[in-house]
């Protein structure tokens, strides 16, 4: 582990993927959003959370070409 780890609040993140606060926290407490609970309150690492949303995104052009090649056939 590197000393350059930035962990961000649920703030941060909800400000850096655009949705709100509580829609973060729901999705971290399904094991849907990479984070941890500390106390009260979630916790994530960003470069996780940044390679979490390019899995996220490889994921949906996956199912786009998916779909294309399902109409063609």
């Amino acid at each position: 582990m590197t000393g350059n780890v930035r962990i961000v609040t649920v703030k941060e993140v909800a400000e850096f993927l655009r949705l709100k606060e509580a829609t973060i926290c729901r999705l971290a407490s399904e094991g849907k959003l990479p984070g941890v609970k500390v106390g009260k309150s979630w916790r994530f690492d960003m470069e996780a959370l940044e390679r979490w949303v390019t899995g996220a995104q490889a994921g949906l052009i996956d199912r786009a070409v998916e779909e294309t090649q399902g109409f063609r056939k």
